[in-house]
């Protein structure tokens, strides 16, 4: 069901033509009726032919404007009334900049009290409101002029409102924006509000933002009707479960589970109201209205020293709220008590770097629906978790040039990693010549990433090879130069020489980075802790054995061998570990020779 705000100044007319089209008193409380004015949000609903409509109907005196505020986020469309016979009223000029900041386009002008003026006074009141409509997004909305209590001009008032509507769109992220909670006896807690963006239905759990705890749905009314499920667009009253009216005051939010987050900072476009004569400085003081509610904020003008007409405004709130690109945001000036400035969330959660946000700018001014606003940012953000992008732009989804789980990555932040990747690898190269590469998580660490991510960058990318736990540039390998090299000719000579009581590893001249280097190539077999061993000597050792008859012990295999106990307990150890040996009791058993994996292979 589509809801219409009714805007305009105070005594103009506004709950007299709302009770005229609904037949019921949107002034719910006994002090309005007793003074004559709405005060708080009233609510009210007809059937124009079709099916039903709301009215949010509002307060028009100055001192209620924060009220009226918190209700004409969410409209569909809007009502709004100007007497004929006072014409252009102050608080006309503030409801109309309030439309025009939050971007109502759909509306219909009532012209009341033209029983009071001659017709040529209407007329020309009418060419007043016309003109005062231009350069606003209610620009060119039909006016018609009408007397409630005369009953002139209702039909083709209710014509023109039927016009405007039309069925919200079902997005699957409901929110629920309080305006009013209350405890009923035996029913317990009850908030409404204007649903918009999804349904709700009886069961559902909800989230009561800010505070974050979950609730459940006991019932639902809709118009004084008893539903079990309820649709975008409509006015609801929702009895919920696990929560105390006094957690649920003005501006707290339900919504879905995992659908939304919270925030303290926002940036936002905004435009400063025409009627104002001043530009808006930083210096004020001022109460940033965000769906519902009303939040004491600073702000911070990025475009220049003061707002004159639009500009690019960081706001930070004193208490969080939930924001998502392209929610509504109007400033109004506690000192001024008015409506300075409105317009649009591009970035609910920027970057706490003044030149970062600035530079993104451009990029989220752009973006025009959920799954573009979720494309922006991640751009802006290059690495950002998918929820979170949904949750900040409204549902949208963007296409990532790396995905790991609920990350993504743009393709810009995709090709930065890449380079950084590549450069911290071939610093590792150049540092340690004789390792296979970088260790994964000694790269994730340097570029700020999971190891999971990081293992993402790499297999995307050309440059890089990842073998095991280490990460190479596609072109290296290992290599033994200078002193190293010498070396390990000298050891090698030593090896050979020594036959098959080769030299402890700390006979051999060769620090442990060359004895690693040269371990991993296959240019040495490691054989218990000390020992090293040439391929080829392994494999004239397991030839050896194998004239040994089955069930050999050490010894007959140490003096078969002619080396010490020393050699002979690891070098069979290695030979059970190759599968050239198996033990049985005190006794080793020769394996079949084409079992044997040639030069023991699992330790080269």
């Amino acid at each position: 069901m589509p809801v219409i705000a009714t805007a305009g100044h105070v005594d103009h007319g506004k709950s007299t033509l709302v009770r005229a089209l609904t037949g019921r008193d949107p002034d719910r409380w006994a002090e309005e009726q007793r003074r004559g004015l709405t005060i708080d949000l009233g609510f009210a609903w007809t059937d124009l032919g079709g099916g039903e409509v709301g009215f949010v109907d509002v307060p028009g005196h100055e001192r209620f404007i924060k009220n009226m505020l918190a209700g004409v986020d969410g409209v569909d469309a809007a009502l709004f009334v100007v007497a004929a016979d006072e014409g252009w009223m102050p608080q006309s000029e503030e409801h109309l900049a309030v439309l025009d900041l939050i971007g109502v386009t759909r509306a219909v002008v009532a012209l009341t009290r033209v029983d009071l003026v001659s017709p040529d006074d209407a007329e020309l009141a009418a060419l007043e409101v016309a003109d005062r409509l231009e350069g606003t997004t209610l620009a060119g909305s039909e006016i018609v002029a009408v007397s409630a209590p005369a009953g002139i001009g209702m039909d083709r008032l209710r014509d023109a409102l039927a016009g405007l509507l039309r069925t919200p769109v079902d997005r699957g992220r409901p929110r629920l924006w309080i305006d009013r909670s209350f405890t009923i006896g035996g029913a317990g807690t009850v908030v409404t509000g204007t649903l918009i963006g999804g349904s709700i239905a009886v069961g559902d759990t909800l989230v009561a933002f800010p505070a974050g705890a979950e609730v459940r749905v006991r019932g639902l009314q809709t118009h004084e009707h008893t539903v079990e499920r309820i649709g975008p667009g409509n006015r609801a009253a929702a009895n919920l479960g696990g929560i105390d009216r006094g957690d649920l005051e003005r501006g707290a939010m339900l919504g879905l589970p995992g659908q939304w987050r919270t925030t303290t900072r926002l940036l936002a476009d905004l435009r400063r109201v025409r009627s104002l004569d001043e530009p808006v400085s930083e210096r004020g003081s001022f109460h940033a209205h965000v769906g519902s509610g009303a939040h004491p904020a600073r702000i911070s003008l990025l475009e220049g020293g003061d707002l004159r007409g639009r500009g690019a405004v960081l706001v930070t709130l004193d208490s969080p709220v939930v924001a998502a690109t392209g929610d509504h945001v109007i400033l109004r000036e506690v000192g001024r008590r008015s409506v300075v400035a409105g317009g649009a969330v591009l970035d609910p959660h920027p970057s706490p770097r003044r030149k970062e946000v600035i530079g993104s700018l451009d990029r989220l001014r752009h973006a025009a629906d959920p799954d573009a606003r979720a494309a922006a940012l991640l751009d802006v953000r290059g690495v950002a978790s998918r929820s979170e992008l949904a949750a900040d732009s409204g549902g949208g989804d963007a296409a990532g040039s790396i995905a790991e789980g609920d990350t993504i990555v743009s393709a810009q932040a995709a090709a930065h990693l890449d380079e950084m990747a590549a450069t911290a690898v071939e610093a590792h190269h150049a540092a340690n010549p004789l390792r296979p590469g970088m260790p994964l998580p000694a790269l994730a660490s340097a570029l700020g990433i999971s190891a999971a991510l990081a293992e993402a960058v790499i297999a995307a990318s050309s440059r890089l090879v990842l073998e095991g736990p280490a990460v190479r540039s596609a072109q290296f390998s290992p290599r033994l130069g200078g002193v190293a090299a010498s070396a390990w000719v000298t050891a090698r000579g030593a090896l050979a020489a020594a036959g098959f009581a080769a030299p402890r590893r700390g006979d051999l001249g060769l620090n442990d980075e060359v004895l690693h280097a040269l371990i991993r190539e296959g240019a040495l077999v490691a054989v218990g802790d000390d020992l090293v061993y040439l391929p080829e000597t392994l494999d004239a050792i397991v030839t050896a054995a194998g004239s040994l008859a089955d069930g050999f012990t050490v010894a007959e295999f140490r003096d078969a061998l002619g080396i010490t106990r020393k050699h002979a307990v690891p070098l069979l150890e290695w030979m059970d570990r190759a599968g050239a040996t198996r033990r049985e009791g005190d006794g080793r058993v020769i394996r079949r020779r084409d079992a044997t994996p040639p030069g023991g292979a699992p330790s080269r």
